[in-house]
């Protein structure tokens, strides 16, 4: 909007508002030639010879302020077109030039003024309509009017002159609701470019109309297709509504544009690890740690998807590259730890988790697993002291209770061991390990519910065991 209002600032004939002096009409018409044909210097110089005689000339401090625009000096322009029109308060394209001069600026009641002034002198000038339109529309936007402006916005949007510099022109415009409205009027006329549908999903994000993003988005993938950047977008907003096989497919077709980004290869595994898809992913993080090796994240994902495969120490190594490269990450110690622990290691891991336990975040759940570890070490009073706090920090975690259970069968306390693991089921009715204890202590009291218990463990270990073999599935992604 800027660039183009510039160019059409006012050189109008100003001969009209000049007594008949023959020099002084030449100077006037060399000074808009110098200006039409960008000779800059030579009007400024015209101009100045020509203010020296003439220093209280609104035509001539008009087209001064021409000058200063063209050379992108907005606020000296905005000041020569002011005292023009103070000077000549008849001369209407210096009031022109005065509305888009104080617009760019967004001094909002100034260009409002101005362009009151226009519409008195020139009524049906299409111009003043559509840019205090815009200016009505974009300042009731700032005030939070928000129905007086999506009122406005609708009006404007149906105006066939609207356009996308137009748009653009609104940088005081602040409310998305009234943003949408604007851009699918554009859009609704075929008028909407590239840059304006990008506007358009950022829009509807904001309105948190994720399905409309998406489709608009799909829209701007096709008009620039060899563009990555949209299609990783849209594996975003995929991810986020739990459409991973969707991400997937986006992902797949960047990774076809770009074999040779570790960045896209890095994603696709991290989305495969959250589908539970160990193989895909994995063969994707090892192609982007194949071409970035130390990267912290790659070698983050990697050790999360290895840790599903119950390969433990392997995933320990990647966890130990995470942590030398962020030292002071405590999720990185705490999924350290949980690797440890599960390869056995209960010494380093207890060194792990006493760091991830500093932290908010990672407290509740490395204090479960240090009272895991005490528990594994012989010390119950540690461990119950360290189950307790977990509880209260993640008081809706049923393992934790369970892991009380066990230790109070251990002290021969069935009591105890029942009311643990009640709470354990009623937070995770089908946990395994909560009806698993809860099978040992119905063998140990003699408890006829034993068979039943019994019936419905198998059952969960099919479960389990069927969900174990789907993580050994590939898929077939098509972008």
């Amino acid at each position: 909007m800027k660039n183009r209002w510039i160019k059409i600032l006012t050189l109008v004939c100003l001969l009209e508002f000049y007594l008949p002096a023959d020099d002084q009409t030449r100077m006037v018409m060399d000074i808009q030639a110098a200006l039409t044909a960008g000779d800059l210097g030579k009007a400024s110089l015209l101009i100045a010879e020509s203010l020296r005689q003439r220093p209280q000339d609104g035509g001539l401090l008009n087209l001064r302020g021409v000058l200063h625009a063209r050379r992108q000096e907005m606020a000296e322009a905005r000041q020569d077109f002011g005292e023009a029109v103070r000077l000549s308060p008849q001369l209407t394209p210096a009031w022109q030039n005065l509305a888009r001069a104080c617009g760019q600026l967004n001094e909002t009641p100034c260009a409002m003024e101005a362009w009151q002034r226009v519409l008195r002198a020139k009524p049906g000038n299409s111009e003043a309509q559509r840019s205090l339109a815009l200016l009505r529309c974009a300042d009731l936007s700032r005030l939070g009017r928000l129905a007086e402006a999506k009122v406005a916005a609708a009006r404007l949007a149906k105006q066939s002159d609207f356009s996308e510099e137009d748009f653009e022109s609104m940088e005081s415009l602040k409310a998305p609701a009234v943003a949408a409205i604007l851009l699918e009027g554009l859009d609704a006329r075929g008028a909407a470019g590239l840059h304006s549908l990008q506007r358009l999903v950022m829009t509807y994000e904001q309105l948190q109309r994720p399905a409309d993003a998406r489709k608009t988005l799909e829209r701007v993938a096709r008009l620039d297709p060899n563009n990555t950047a949209h299609l990783l977008e849209l594996a975003r907003l995929a991810e986020s509504s739990k459409d991973y096989e969707g991400a997937l497919g986006y992902l797949a077709h960047a990774r076809d544009l770009t074999p040779d980004d570790a960045r896209i290869h890095f994603l696709f595994g991290s989305i495969a690890g959250e589908m539970n898809l160990p193989i895909e992913a994995k063969q994707s993080l090892d192609k982007a740690l194949a071409a970035d090796p130390e990267n912290p994240n790659y070698n983050y994902a990697m050790g999360s998807v290895i840790l599903k495969t119950r390969d433990a120490a392997a995933a320990a190594g990647y966890f130990e590259k995470f942590v030398k490269a962020r030292p002071t990450d405590a999720g990185g110690h705490y999924a350290l730890g949980l690797a440890q622990f599960a390869s056995g290691d209960y010494g380093k891991a207890k060194e792990e988790m006493r760091i991830a336990e500093r932290s908010p975040a990672a407290a509740a759940a490395a204090e479960y697993y240090l009272g895991r570890i005490a528990r594994l070490e012989g010390d119950t009073d540690e461990a119950v002291r360290k189950l307790r706090k977990s509880i209260e920090l993640m008081p809706k975690f049923s393992e934790t209770h369970t892991e009380l259970a066990r230790i109070s069968l251990l002290q021969g306390n069935m009591a105890g061991a029942r009311a643990e693991l009640e709470r354990a089921l009623r937070l995770a009715p089908e946990s395994f390990q909560a009806n698993e204890q809860l099978l040992v202590l119905y063998k140990r009291t003699h408890d006829a519910r034993a068979g039943k218990q019994a019936e419905a463990l198998k059952k969960l270990d099919e479960e389990r065991s069927r969900r174990a073999e789907l993580m050994l599935r590939t898929i077939e992604v098509r972008p």
